[in-house]
């Protein structure tokens, strides 16, 4: 008896120590960065998840419009402004469940007629934000790069070039169903892949987006020409 309490003491002992494996990973756990609530590391997957998305959305509008499907600019499939407008959204606004202005949590407690104006608040500033964001890029391009990536002339309600009351309805109608009813779940989805998956995921995809983007922007300023890598027109 005496023998098995010495031993239980320096296993205890050995799991206190602060080179021990668990302490280690405590460690590690302790200082994983978060935005919000979520692992920074599977937070860039999910950057990644809607940039794809952004892809995706912004073809459909072009097959719809004028039946084109092309590459937007970029070898992959995948516009690196579609992951950071997830990440200033979330960082700035939460969810439409969760309405904040950063820390500040806008309702304290929710009844039913604070969560309709919860949603309601949530996809104006989505709404204006994406009005705005479109008008602000676009012309950014225009005066420095000389380049007119999209032209919504032709689209009844447009407002400039840019942007109009009926797009800006249906990407922001986009963005705050995906915030509203799919952020969660996917990130739910994600958290299980666990972190040495996101890591390599961040590392090697996450990169190559990034780089990708890079490239466009040198291509763009250096040639004065939005590189076109492929299109299909039907």
């Amino acid at each position: 008896m005496e023998d098995a309490c010495i031993i239980q003491g320096e296993n205890v002992a050995a799991e206190s120590r602060p080179d021990s494996k668990k302490a280690r990973a405590n460690k590690r756990k302790k200082k994983a960065a978060t935005i919000f609530g979520y692992d920074i590391r599977y937070f860039f997957v999910g950057m990644i998840v809607f940039a794809f998305f952004g892809f995706c959305a912004e073809n459909i509008g072009r097959m719809a419009v004028q039946h084109i499907f092309d590459c937007r600019h970029q070898i992959l499939p995948f516009l690196f402004a579609y992951g950071i407008a997830l990440l200033a959204v979330y960082v700035l606004m939460g969810t439409p469940d969760e309405l904040r202005f950063f820390n500040i949590r806008i309702f304290k407690s929710m009844t039913r007629g604070r969560r309709v104006l919860s949603h309601l608040i949530y996809f104006a500033v989505i709404f204006f934000f994406i009005m705005v964001g479109e008008i602000a890029v676009g012309m950014i391009y225009e005066k420095f790069a000389g380049v007119i990536l999209w032209d919504y002339s032709n689209i009844p309600t447009h407002i400039t070039r840019y942007t109009s009351i009926i797009t800006t309805l249906l990407y922001g109608g986009g963005v705050y169903l995906l915030m509203a009813f799919a952020f969660k779940p996917m990130m739910n989805l994600i958290s299980k892949m666990g972190t040495k998956a996101a890591t390599i995921i961040d590392c090697t995809l996450g990169v190559a987006i990034v780089l990708d983007f890079i490239a466009t922007l040198i291509i763009m300023f250096a040639t004065g020409e939005a590189p076109n890598y492929w299109s299909v027109k039907f």
